[in-house]
């Protein structure tokens, strides 16, 4: 069905905008970039599919608007930006279309991230390969892409991390029964993410120098 452009009028507190009539009626809120890309003016007749893909242009323009403005601060993962978009209102399919967009143009790439996610956590917080697995997973990275990440980290390097924050955790425990100390030990390496194994050789180690 056309409807006629009755008026456009450039928004005051959005100067960057214009206000759309349809047949005298207010239609929608557009960028002005976006007017001049549809040929639009006043007394122009146009059918109603356009004007769906009008909807539609305007708000991935303004969903990948925010999306750059915020990756101007920091670096998000695909979940990350997707929950963002989400809670500043955009549609589904705005949103997809921006995140296409940006994979695209290398805005947002999910392996790059979490490998430099996983080697500040490593560097501030160090953590077993369960923990860092769970958190990634936490952040919206798809496990097939942590699954890559995290296992590039060799045995060797998983068993230098446990027992560096082990023994710096077991001098809290000196004046403490041994196998008192044995047991909180072997909570806290649980839960920073450690596999048994690890965990048993780790506090076998401690143990010796105790």
């Amino acid at each position: 069905m056309k409807k006629h452009i009755t008026d456009i009028r450039i928004q005051n507190e959005q100067p960057a905008h214009c206000s759309i009539f349809m047949d005298g009626v207010f239609f929608a809120l557009v960028e002005i970039g976006l007017v001049t890309k549809f040929g639009l003016r006043i007394g122009l007749e146009i059918e109603e599919i356009v004007i769906q893909k009008l909807i539609v242009a305007d708000e991935v323009m303004r969903a990948r608007n925010h999306a750059l403005n915020l990756l101007l601060r920091e670096s998000y993962s695909n979940g990350q930006m997707m929950d963002a978009l989400e809670k500043r209102g955009f549609g589904q399919a705005a949103i997809n279309e921006t995140l296409k967009n940006l994979e695209e143009q290398g805005h947002i790439r999910d392996q790059k991230y979490a490998e430099r996610w996983v080697a500040g956590r490593r560097r501030t917080r160090p953590a077993g390969r369960k923990v860092l697995t769970h958190e990634l997973i936490d952040k919206g990275i798809d496990k097939g892409t942590v699954d890559r990440v995290v296992g590039q980290i060799d045995d060797e390097d998983e068993k230098q991390t446990a027992l560096h924050i082990a023994q710096r955790q077991a001098r809290r425990y000196r004046s403490l029964p041994q196998h008192v100390a044995q047991r909180r030990l072997r909570g806290f390496l649980v839960r920073r993410g450690f596999d048994y194994g690890t965990i048993q050789r780790t506090i076998k180690q401690v143990l010796e120098t105790w």
